[in-house]
């Protein structure tokens, strides 16, 4: 009851209640869980017969309550791509909004973490998320709500950096909030489980309107 197509550079938005299935979708196109049944398919390739290692390198990932790690910012960025740059963690930092609260730090990026970053609040650690994902830069990226415990101003912010850099990638973001929604040519409704509705943004969100 869930199946659809994703042209390359398209950008969509996942809509549905609490539990309906959305965040385990980006599981499984992720690779990060397997279907019990059905296939998810990357250029016609049944993702599980592609290693592991390459569907990570050309899929980014940024999680509601993304994982960081002990260790330094930097190292914690870097895990994205470990040849990025000094000015390329930079502009990352810019573009998600962390490098507000990166310079505020001892060290700044050599700021040690505890396991999971507890020192930092959950916009913070969903700042730094998009980061690595941003430093990544791979043709797909997948987003689970990944600013929704940031404010209305830096969410804006992220939301007008995003449209810029996720031109001509595969995007898929799953969100409750209209400032990311702006963001989706198209727009996915799933409810428990099975895909209700699909098509152009503005004509979904004027059927949604009338729900």
């Amino acid at each position: 009851g869930c199946s659809f197509t994703i042209k390359p550079g398209e950008r969509v938005a996942i809509l549905g209640r609490i539990g309906s299935g959305k965040s385990s979708l980006l599981s499984l196109v992720s690779g990060i869980n397997r279907a019990d049944t059905g296939a998810v398919l990357l250029d016609d390739a049944d993702i599980n017969n592609i290693r592991p290692e390459d569907v990570r390198n050309n899929i980014g990932v940024v999680l509601q309550n993304p994982t960081l790690f002990s260790g330094t910012i930097r190292e914690n960025l870097l895990m994205g791509n470990p040849d990025a740059t000094d000015e390329m963690l930079m502009v990352a930092a810019e573009r998600s909004g962390a490098s507000q609260f990166i310079g505020m730090l001892p060290n700044g990026f050599d700021f040690v973490l505890s396991e999971r970053g507890q020192e930092l609040s959950a916009g913070m650690r969903q700042s730094l998320a998009i980061s690595r994902a941003l430093i990544a830069d791979s043709p797909i990226m997948l987003f689970d709500e990944p600013t929704s415990s940031m404010d209305a101003n830096t969410e804006a912010m992220i939301v007008k950096s995003l449209d810029e850099v996720t031109k001509g990638k595969t995007v898929l973001f799953v969100t409750h909030r209209g400032p990311l929604v702006s963001l989706a040519d198209r727009i996915l409704v799933i409810e428990g489980g099975k895909l209700v509705m699909d098509g152009p943004r503005d004509a979904v969100l004027e059927k949604l309107k009338g729900n």
